[in-house]
């Protein structure tokens, strides 16, 4: 990260938002931030969620894959991944991770990570086997991804559909973001396991999906309409937020920012962002335990200003309704995600560098007691898993449920009120030491499926014997 990228610049310019941002108070209300670990992590730029509620941490200069699990970090590491990790505020070594929509078959686990020699960034795959990263498996050929000390990107995401994008950077040299025939600045997309080209790439026999990107540190599906949207560091003027089409070129080195005179060929940002504040990690909201005002929300970290901050689409997806700053916490922001559990994840380092030390979650307070969410983890819900996670008291146990049908009220029981009926009872599950129990669900394959809205609720059981019926929520089957 040099002085002369967007990670340090806050240079003053000549910029407005694509919507204004609202004061806040930081959090909002009702919100608690826990903090989780801090001082034990090293450099982690990148996180993803095992489908049976394990947190992976990528560790950028150990290359050492991180377990958090139960309330607490684990001290053996899943894996480690042999890397080249630069230095502390060096944009190389091990960049991203993401987990497989069939993990409960499968096993795998996808990184992207500078190897040893420092000259090349790969993709590669390794296999869950009783708890530990196994098989390590280079996928991408020999020399497929140039990597320098900055500008190699990493972050990696899967589609709705099941296909794996990963954003790569363009390595300081803006004509390789308008080379279809080179990988780096581009958004680009494979088919797992093996990271074959789908045959409805936009470029034929090219994983290249879009193109002219500089340094993009974010990307993360809607969970509604299953498009993309990434963040992407400018050159000193600009940082944008973009939603990507397929075979979209979005101008870099050419233009930064919004189009001075639109041109067709191009692609306009969603918003930008002037001083820049380097915004990295992202996700949307799309749990069930969160104000409902927050659901299918944009949620976004910044490096320069240690901010997480909040973006509401408009109806069109290709715009900003609103948006303001969610938390400024200190220091500087890396990443955030959607946890299992229904709250955003959040990684920072009071110290900057380039990666975080600390790992934290907000909570809002009062929230469904006891609470029920339901995801999938990689975006694909049909052939894939969905994780049922409740939030109880630990030592107790949860019993969740799910049904294609909803009452049309409630129906008032000794428990509470019961929205849905008992259709597929799944396994109990115990609330561990962080007061939280996850169970992964796999879903058929079944393409009548598809699209279909199903039902969830639960009921816990507390340490005292108390029975209590948790919220009842709705998830779409997607694939």
């Amino acid at each position: 990260m040099p002085p002369s990228t967007s990670l340090f610049v806050r240079a003053t310019c000549v910029a407005a938002l694509a919507a204004a941002v609202a004061p806040s108070q930081s959090p909002p209300p009702g919100f608690v931030y826990q903090t989780l670990s801090v001082g034990s992590l090293d450099s982690v730029t990148a996180m993803a969620f095992l489908p049976d509620g394990r947190l992976l941490l990528a560790e950028r200069e150990t290359g050492k894959i991180r377990v958090f699990a139960d309330g607490a970090l684990q001290a053996t590491p899943w894996a480690t991944v042999a890397v080249d990790g630069g230095g502390s505020y060096a944009e190389q070594g091990l960049l991203g991770i993401a987990v497989d929509p069939g993990f409960l078959t499968s096993g795998y686990v996808y990184v992207y990570y500078t190897d040893p020699s420092g000259s090349e960034n790969r993709i590669a795959r390794l296999r869950d086997v009783g708890g530990v990263g196994t098989s390590f498996t280079v996928l991408t050929p020999s020399g497929a991804i140039p990597a320098i000390q900055y500008h190699n990107g990493g972050a990696m995401t899967f589609g709705v559909d099941g296909t794996l994008f990963v954003a790569t950077g363009e390595s300081l040299f803006g004509p390789h973001a308008q080379d279809l025939n080179d990988w780096r600045g581009k958004v680009l997309r494979f088919e797992v396991p093996d990271l074959t080209i789908p045959a409805s790439n936009p470029f034929p026999n090219s994983p290249v999906w879009s193109y002219g990107h500089r340094n993009h540190f974010g990307l993360a599906v809607h969970p509604m309409t299953g498009d993309l949207y990434q963040t992407e560091n400018g050159g000193g003027l600009m940082d944008e937020l973009n939603r990507i089409v397929p075979g979209g070129n979005y101008g870099w080195p050419m233009v930064e920012g919004f189009e001075p005179t639109p041109d067709p060929a191009l692609v306009d940002p969603i918003a930008c962002y002037g001083p820049p504040i380097a915004p990295t990690g992202m996700c949307f909201y799309s749990g069930s335990l969160y104000p409902d005002v927050l659901r299918n929300v944009w949620f976004l970290t910044d490096y320069n200003q240690g901010a997480v901050r909040a973006v509401a689409l408009d109806a069109t997806g290709v715009g900003v309704g609103a948006q303001l700053v969610f938390d400024d916490h200190p220091g500087a922001g890396f990443a955030v995600t959607m946890g299992p559990d229904g709250n955003l994840w959040f990684l920072a380092n009071d110290n900057y560098g380039y990666g975080a030390d600390e790992l934290g979650r907000y909570v809002f307070q009062p929230g469904p007691w006891p609470g029920l969410n339901v995801m999938s983890v990689s975006n694909k819900t049909l052939g894939g898993s969905v994780t049922v996670g409740i939030h109880g008291s630990a030592g107790g146990i949860g019993v969740g449920w799910l049904s294609l049908a909803v009452a049309p009220g409630p129906v008032p029981t000794p428990f509470g009120d019961l929205f849905v009926p008992l259709d597929v009872v799944l396994s109990a599950v115990w609330m561990g030491n962080d007061d939280r129990g996850y169970l992964a669900w796999p879903v058929p394959s079944d393409r009548t499926l598809l699209g279909t809205t199903i039902h969830a609720q639960g009921l816990h059981l507390d340490a005292a014997g108390q029975l209590l019926l948790t919220n009842a929520t709705d998830f779409v089957v997607r694939g």
